[in-house]
């Protein structure tokens, strides 16, 4: 599958003119939750031309069969990171690496250094809160019962930076220890059910969403930036100037 995802990517590299910096797995897969029918969600970091007067394209979304690849311009990615996004640390933690590189590394320990506690936890309670409305309440008595797990461990994610002001880890196994006993037994039968199928329908259960809406109505202390604006430039810079010297993508007059 590996090789299949990097022919893609080639592909993708040739027909944007852009060069892909590193690409992971994110989602199911990446948590040690995938189903048999599950898709590779695929993510990944871009840089281009950026000599040029055209509007540069910020992302790039390719569905094939059960490739669902999703690529960001590096800018895009430095500028949520600087917002302590997520969706970045997710990227970088990611255990499933399809193309490396340094960058990957240098970015991680950085963000683990230096994100924002208050805009981390934030990210991932509006992540559960938009899952939770959207699929879970206010929609009679079932439910898809897979939209809980990505609740949980969003939330899970919160306890974790509280306690340990740390980025949470990728296994969910080490975020969920901190949940209400009876929601860790509740969020362990979907996983189990999950790996069978996507589909997966079921009753709600009212103590877990009673749990989950006291999170989502928590206060959280605010926090400072500590990232550096400059640092970040010139990291992005160096990036640069390193793949314009390899020829990946300089301009021709």
């Amino acid at each position: 599958m590996k090789q299949q995802i990097l022919t893609k990517i080639k592909e993708i590299e040739k027909e944007e003119k852009v060069k892909v910096l590193f690409l992971i797995e994110s989602g199911s897969r990446a948590w040690g939750w995938e189903s048999e029918d599950s898709d590779y969600d695929i993510r990944g970091v871009y840089v281009q031309d950026y000599l040029k007067v055209e509007e540069l394209k910020e992302q790039i979304n390719v569905i094939r069969g059960n490739l669902d690849i999703e690529l960001w311009d590096f800018r895009k990615f430095l500028r949520l990171f600087l917002k302590s996004n997520p969706s970045i640390w997710e990227w970088l933690s990611s255990d499933i690496i399809y193309l490396n590189n340094t960058l990957i590394e240098d970015l991680k320990s950085l963000f683990k250094d230096k994100f924002n506690k208050y805009s981390l936890e934030k990210h991932y309670v509006s992540m559960a809160k938009d899952n939770f409305y959207k699929y879970i309440n206010g929609i009679g008595d079932k439910a898809n019962l897979k939209k809980y797990v990505y609740i949980l461990r969003s939330l899970a994610c919160v306890l974790w930076i509280e306690r340990h002001n740390s980025p949470p880890p990728k296994s969910y196994k080490k975020t969920i220890s901190l949940l209400p006993k009876n929601i860790q037994k509740f969020f362990n039968k979907i996983i189990e059910d999950k790996k069978k199928s996507e589909s997966l329908a079921g009753s709600r259960n009212q103590d877990a969403e009673k749990w989950i809406l006291n999170i989502l109505d928590r206060d959280f202390e605010k926090e400072n930036d500590k990232f550096d604006i400059k640092e970040i430039n010139l990291i992005f810079k160096r990036i640069i100037k390193n793949e314009d010297e390899h020829g990946t993508f300089s301009p021709t007059f």
